[in-house]
């Protein structure tokens, strides 16, 4: 577990607006998505709520959107398939699941996921895993055609290199070795 303070410091490593960051974890304390503390107490954030509050500054162009692009994005599947119950455990479940494995696998050495990339579309709900060997990973909301734009118009999207999120987890939460097999 991380206090807030210290996971503030450490996202500032991503080039986003400190003031703009605080704001947007405490909307999300407020919202019940990340924890709130306590009187004279900070609250310890986990991994799962650190990737929260990165995915909803990297995704909420308006402040007020904070608390809901964090269930919209991290809600996203594979290329917007209908994902069923009887679908292959090798197949991630949501982008949320497949960000903490990307980032996982980084902490542990893997070299391609350390050369990733991943971009958060705010034009429209998407969220892309680009690893260096081409293999692209769209997730979309579910029926959502992965292939096309899907509003007229600008893309646009906040691209961070997955080593720079590995990066801030072992600093807040210590280096994982290939061993530990430690969970994101």
């Amino acid at each position: 577990m991380a206090k807030l303070a210290d996971v503030l410091a450490a996202v500032d490593a991503l080039g986003f607006d400190p003031a703009r960051v605080k704001h947007v974890a405490r909307r999300l304390s407020e919202a019940g998505k990340i924890p709130a503390g306590g009187p004279s107490r900070a609250p310890d954030l986990s991994e799962d709520d650190v990737l929260r509050l990165i995915v909803a500054v990297a995704t909420s162009p308006k402040l007020r959107q904070a608390e809901t692009s964090v269930e919209t994005y991290s809600g996203l599947t594979p290329v917007g398939a209908h994902i069923g119950s009887d679908a292959p455990a090798s197949v991630p479940r949501n982008a949320a699941d497949a960000i903490a494995v990307e980032v996982e696998m980084a902490r542990c050495g893997d070299a391609e996921a350390r050369h990733s990339f991943l971009n958060f579309v705010r034009s429209w709900p998407e969220i892309v895993i680009e690893p260096p060997g081409g293999k692209i990973v769209r997730f979309r909301q579910a029926g959502a055609n992965a292939a096309h734009w899907a509003h007229d118009g600008h893309r646009t999207a906040t691209t961070i290199p997955v080593a720079a999120v590995a990066d801030i987890f072992d600093a807040l939460f210590g280096r994982l070795r290939p061993a530990d097999g430690g969970s994101v």
